[in-house]
């Protein structure tokens, strides 16, 4: 029956994933547009504060959660764990959520200065109610359903970006404490639809002798993976906020932001070339060529570079719109992100390679060791050159990664196309710090942006060019 139940909600992968990646990409659009507002009405120091407030909110939310989003998300799904269960989980998860904030409100109020207290608490708040609705949406997620949570948190983050809007052209322009108003009503408003939509509160009146530690003891396998992760990708702002200014670490956060929808196109690529690289049992047309590891990797590594030259030739012109003369170091930083981006496309293919091949627990070492060359890189960098030091330790920790990919996967034929793909990337970097040295930002960005374009369209009508020469070879031979 459970079995039934689950092949009938089930949509296909494309479906499932496609929708999690536009609510993903929804957010850090969001995100972005409104650290752009930020900083025009109160400065990159405010935008810096508000960096503070999410990463720790952040943190905190996934130490109470014991890796049960991740765990429910899969369960619940599979139908095994039934929607009683999931409704008396997340209110259990609200409470420990709001005895953190409870906490964090007395350390704010002796940590940090009074003008930016409440300002500080409210996004935290907000922040630790976006992550406790992860536990509601897993209900419909893989059900036909699933549209309504991208949909939610899509009208809600226009509706934030529209009164930030309105606030930055209408009214006196928008200050922290305004944002962090604004926050906390997306958030809520967020957070009220997800229990209606899921229809928590009736299947919660079902949830009497519900085993939840049960359940938690069975999450905790799922609780390092998730902290780890967390601070794969947002420990260079934890490290970076020991040795910089507040104005500084919001140029950075802000640069971040403009490369973060990309790099979450390129995760939802991944889950894609993840299917398309698992063995087939069955041969079939083209079965050899999808499980070809250089039909993979040559792909990831020429859509990396395009990514990185439309990148580059954009960011003056989205800085410029979003920023105005607020943009300090922003285009900058960005620029340097955006070699980072290039590799982390290529390594994504990496690392849906592993995966293919069963090596989930080779994933998680490469995960600590990329976590360790991220948090040594910081340290030596960070203190003596700042900002700019965070971002060229993102894009050298993309070596770190790769090498350790490389090192699970053992496969000879890669070395020469991954030395390639990375050693393009090196001679974008020595190039760009030639051209900053002798050109305007603008001019250095659009001039590398075009090279790199023009260098990724080569190499892919060389790459379509050689599949089809292979293809009529094997036609003559048949």
């Amino acid at each position: 029956m459970v079995a039934t139940e689950t092949a009938a909600r089930r949509p296909s992968l494309t479906v499932v994933s496609g929708l999690l990646g536009l609510s993903a990409l929804a957010t850090r659009l969001t995100t972005l547009v409104v650290m752009a507002f930020l900083t025009r009405g109160a400065g990159v120091e405010a935008v810096g504060l508000y960096g503070l407030a999410t990463l720790t909110a952040s943190f905190t939310a996934a130490a109470l959660s014991l890796g049960l989003p991740t765990y429910l998300t899969r369960e619940a799904a599979a139908g095994t764990v039934a929607p009683p269960v999931v409704a008396r989980i997340h209110c259990g998860r609200f409470a420990a959520l709001l005895s953190a904030a409870l906490v964090a409100y007395g350390v704010i109020g002796v940590l940090l200065p009074g003008e930016a207290q409440l300002a500080i608490f409210l996004i935290f708040v907000a922040s630790l109610l976006e992550q406790w609705n992860e536990t509601a949406w897993v209900l419909i997620r893989g059900r036909p359903k699933a549209w309504a949570e991208p949909l939610t948190n899509s009208s809600a983050g226009l509706l934030l970006v529209g009164a930030c809007a309105v606030d930055t052209w209408l009214l006196d322009g928008l200050s922290l404490d305004d944002a962090a108003v604004y926050f906390l009503t997306a958030a809520v408003l967020r957070s009220v639809a997800a229990l209606l939509v899921v229809r928590i509160l009736p299947s919660l009146r079902a949830s009497r002798g519900v085993r939840s530690a049960h359940h938690a003891r069975r999450a905790l396998p799922y609780f390092a993976s998730d902290l780890l992760g967390l601070f794969y990708f947002r420990g260079d702002v934890f490290v970076l906020a020991f040795f910089v200014t507040a104005a500084e670490l919001g140029e950075y956060v802000s640069a971040t932001a403009i490369i973060g929808p990309a790099v979450q196109v390129a995760a939802s690529m991944g889950i894609g070339a993840l299917a398309y690289a698992a063995p087939r049992r069955a041969a079939g047309a083209g079965a050899d060529q999808s499980n070809d590891p250089l039909t993979v990797f040559r792909f990831f590594g020429v859509a990396g570079q395009g990514a990185a030259g439309v990148m580059l030739l954009g960011i003056p012109i989205a800085t410029a719109l979003l920023f105005g003369d607020q943009a300090g170091g922003i285009p900058t930083l960005a620029m340097v992100l955006t070699l980072f981006l290039a590799m982390r496309f290529a390594n994504f293919g990496l690392s849906a390679l592993l995966l293919a091949r069963g090596r989930a627990t080779s994933r998680l070492v490469v995960l600590v060791l990329s976590i360790c060359g991220s948090v040594g890189l910081n340290l030596a960098l960070d203190g003596r050159y700042g900002a700019f030091g965070a971002a060229w330790a993102m894009v050298l920790n993309e070596l770190v990664v790769a090498g350790s990919l490389m090192w699970f996967l053992r496969l000879r034929e890669l070395l020469r196309p991954v030395a390639v793909s990375f050693g393009i990337v090196a001679a974008a970097a020595v190039a760009l710090v030639g051209l900053l040295a002798v050109l305007d930002s603008a001019s250095a960005s659009f001039i590398l942006g075009g090279a790199m374009l023009v260098l990724a369209a080569v190499r892919f009508l060389a790459q379509r060019r050689a599949v089809g020469q292979l293809d009529a070879a094997r036609t003559e031979d048949t």
